[in-house]
């Protein structure tokens, strides 16, 4: 008798947990930050009817939903306002993450501007619409052989204005008789 009373209430038990609803509360939070594409040794040109205006190089490029990721990457944006007096800008580092407009570029990152300015520092947030980039860490830069180093920087690439803290300037000066 104890034995069919058991079996019953196995039986009403297992009916009753069917209806209950089961949450996996790990796998959505797994799946918050899963990749959507990798990419490995990947080429990404931005093509107008012009011209090539962006080329990005990377060795992993990662795309999550709400960002990319892209590593040992190179970012060449080429000049398409005819009022700039520059043909390109080459962004570089070691990591490179990517959020609509902003970059925020992290370790060993360089910044050229054709053959007359570079930048180099460990860190760098970039908006490619303002074209405005900053820093909060140490970076030395060189401007037409006049070097500059300081520990924040502020860039504005359109309207060609630096502001720096901390700074320490140094002016190449040829003197004429």
């Amino acid at each position: 008798m104890a034995i069919k009373i058991f079996t019953f209430l196995l039986l009403i038990l297992s009916v009753g947990y069917y209806f209950v609803p089961v949450e996996n509360i790990k796998k959505d939070e797994l799946d918050k930050d899963m990749p959507l594409v990798i990419f490995e040794s990947s080429f990404m040109y931005t093509i107008n009817e012009e011209s090539i205006n962006r080329i990005v190089y990377a060795t992993h490029a990662i795309k999550y939903k709400d960002r990319d990721e892209m590593y040992n990457a190179d970012i060449i944006l080429k000049n398409t306002d005819e009022t700039k007096d520059f043909k390109s800008e080459k962004l570089k580092a070691k990591l490179i993450i990517k959020n609509g407009n902003e970059y925020t570029l992290i370790d060993n990152v360089k910044y050229t501007r054709d053959d007359f300015m570079k930048l180099n520092t460990n860190e760098l947030f970039y908006n490619d619409i303002t074209k405005i980039a900053t820093n909060t860490k140490p970076f030395d830069a060189v401007y037409n052989k006049h070097f500059l180093k300081g520990d924040t920087i502020y860039l504005d690439v359109n309207n060609d204005f630096v502001k720096a803290n901390n700074t320490h300037f140094e002016i190449d000066v040829i003197k004429k008789n």
